[in-house]
């Protein structure tokens, strides 16, 4: 398919429970000019039995094979064969509502903007129910950078997440921006490209719906590597706003992701208690020390607070 207006980039990797739902809900769009990006991350499971079956059916949707690499990995390939003008990232154990595409693409043309932002729903697996998410977007809301990075830090209503957004294909291919191979890597591209986001637009639409294994906040599989890759979006943050010269203008609302981070660490631990070669007390103060350093360190200096671990 040639020109789409929109590119839709599918991570695929040991979903094949939840597989069919997900390309399903795509195909089953009310705006209908767009691609399918299913990226075979080297999955070893049947997953795709089920995604050649709608490679087959429908000619939007394409398989594109590679070495395993992880989330990030996959999605920055699957932007460099994008063709459409705008992007939109759906993890493939998720779904997205009818006017998932129509209303997000409505938005963003509507308004000139960069990124368009939609509300989203909870599907919790151990209880099979969803749920609408806290989070409360303004219907047809306008954002410059500053505000809407503002709002993005404050992580309560925009989120740091890139599957709830469609996003102008230039943020990417002009600004040299392309997802970090980490875990929590939605935190620092999210804010990247919302430095170059000349205006950001929220619509009042719950059209994504995220899966999670539990009601409570529990994690499934945590690590130290998680852990450590949590606290060093501080650092990766810090740093791109500083040269983008914008960091004093959201000092405060990135105090409150500090402030989360540093909070978080001990919960963390505690989930991830067997993966420690620690005890979780050490572990957490260990954690929460670094948390502040990221805070007090010159911009100069955060490179090599990045490299280092904390959590053992």
């Amino acid at each position: 398919m040639s020109n789409p207006k929109i590119s839709v980039i599918v991570p695929i990797y040991n979903v094949e429970k939840y597989l069919d739902a997900c390309l399903s809900s795509i195909q089953k769009q009310t705006f209908k000019d767009f691609e399918v990006l299913l990226i075979n991350d080297g999955t070893p499971d049947n997953s795709m039995e089920i995604a050649q079956k709608y490679a087959d059916a429908d000619k939007r949707f394409t398989i594109f094979n590679k070495t395993n690499g992880g989330l990030s990995d996959a999605r920055n390939f699957g932007l460099k064969k994008a063709k459409g003008e705008y992007i939109a990232f759906i993890d493939s154990d998720d779904r997205i509502r009818p006017k998932f595409l129509e209303n997000l693409y409505r938005a963003i043309t509507r308004f000139d903007a960069d990124v368009a932002v939609c509300n989203f729903c909870l599907y919790y697996v151990n209880k099979n129910k969803i749920k609408r998410s806290g989070s409360f977007l303004q219907h047809n809301r306008l954002y410059d950078p500053i505000s809407g990075m503002k709002e993005l830090l404050n992580d309560r209503n925009m989120r740091f997440y890139v599957w709830n957004k469609l996003w102008r294909a230039s943020l990417f291919t002009d600004n040299n921006i392309e997802m970090t191979k980490m875990f929590y890597e939605d935190i620092v591209i999210c804010s990247q490209l919302f430095c170059h986001a000349k205006r950001i637009v929220t619509i009042n639409y719950c059209g994504y719906i995220y899966t999670r294994a539990f009601s409570k906040y529990i994690e499934v599989s945590m690590s130290k590597t998680r852990i450590n890759d949590y606290i060093n979006t501080i650092p990766l943050v810090r740093e791109y706003l500083s040269e983008r010269n914008i960091y004093k203008k959201v000092k405060k609302p990135f105090n409150r992701h500090i402030l989360h981070v540093f909070f978080s660490v001990p919960l963390l631990c505690m989930q991830a208690n067997k993966s420690l070669d620690k005890n979780v007390f050490v572990n957490s103060i260990s954690g929460m020390k670094r948390v502040v350093k990221c805070c007090k360190l010159p911009v100069d200096q955060l490179k090599k607070l990045i490299r280092t671990d904390s959590v053992n």
